[in-house]
């Protein structure tokens, strides 16, 4: 998904991390750049001690997903911000709407636009 934002670069990835900080994402600071920066969760299901140990053994992987935002100057202070999405395993449902709420909010708090 692509937006053009009528803010400047800095303004809309802090505001954006802050977004995805308040939604359980982590920021991966080797991956953060002035232009980009890429958010993960692991989905880690409440078992106690002893089902997490056992399912370590005998279990696919944990469900990771990812977000990657890459801004780019647009011109005249305007912004624009490319959101990649990534998933690894089956996510819980709750997770799956990450991107639509990530596009309502740059929409509706941002004041973006979609690129043509």
């Amino acid at each position: 998904m692509d937006f053009l934002v009528e803010r400047p670069l800095r303004e809309v990835l802090d505001r954006a991390e802050t977004y995805m900080w308040l939604r359980g994402f982590h920021v991966s600071l080797s991956e953060r750049t002035e232009t980009t920066s890429l958010f993960s969760r692991v989905y880690v299901p409440r078992k106690g001690f002893f089902g997490t140990l056992l399912s370590a053994f005998v279990e696919a992987p944990p469900p990771v997903q990812k977000i990657r935002l890459l801004a780019s100057d647009a011109g005249e202070g305007r912004t624009r911000l490319t959101v990649i999405e990534s998933r690894q395993g089956e996510l819980p449902e709750g997770w799956m709407e990450i991107a639509e709420q990530l596009e309502r909010w740059v929409i509706e708090e941002l004041g973006g636009t979609y690129w043509p």
